[in-house]
């Protein structure tokens, strides 16, 4: 029996994952990945209250709402919803884009790489120079394997009382190759 390394099927996972915009049919598949990618990456890092409220806001009214604010793609393979990110400009400077979130059902897979890498490419043909995000501690890491920075600590404030630690980071982005030239 071969064993397959988790690059390679990383690789192969990649070739595979179809990503577009997600619409208004895809909303109960993308709520439930929220709710499952949260409770299960972020034992340890989330107390049980904020793990609690954040669940509820997500099958909340309100959460839909935050989301209708964002351009949001999802990544299926073989036809299920298995990640998503969201983006949409930050602050008044118009330079500034930022990720609502990311969330993946299977980590280490290149999943969340890609997905990132189509909402930094959206804001970088949308005209921003930089992108920022906001990560639980879990996903820290995650943030500075891609060239983020650590810009500070504090928390994410949401409705219906939902408060996240979380970690602000930052990355200028690439010029456009137009631009270049």
């Amino acid at each position: 029996m071969t064993d397959v390394s988790a690059t390679s099927l990383a690789s192969l996972l990649d070739d595979k994952l179809a990503v577009q915009q997600i619409g208004i049919d895809d909303f109960s598949s993308l709520r439930h990945l929220h709710a499952s990618a949260m409770r299960a990456q972020t034992l340890g890092v989330l107390s049980d209250e904020e793990l609690t409220l954040f669940v509820q806001l997500v099958y909340a009214p309100e959460y839909m709402d935050m989301l209708a604010r964002e351009a949001v793609y999802g990544g299926w393979l073989n036809g299920e919803l298995v990640g998503t990110v969201s983006w949409h400009a930050a602050g008044s400077s118009g330079t500034t884009a930022s990720i609502g979130g990311i969330f993946v059902r299977h980590r280490r897979l290149g999943i969340g790489r890609r997905l990132l890498a189509t909402a930094e490419g959206q804001a970088r043909q949308s005209g921003f120079e930089r992108i920022s995000a906001c990560a639980t501690a879990n996903a820290v890491p995650f943030f500075l394997r891609l060239g983020y920075e650590t810009a500070s600590r504090g928390v994410r404030t949401m409705p219906r009382g939902c408060t996240l630690p979380v970690t602000f980071v930052r990355k200028l982005l690439p010029r456009p190759r137009s631009a270049l030239n």
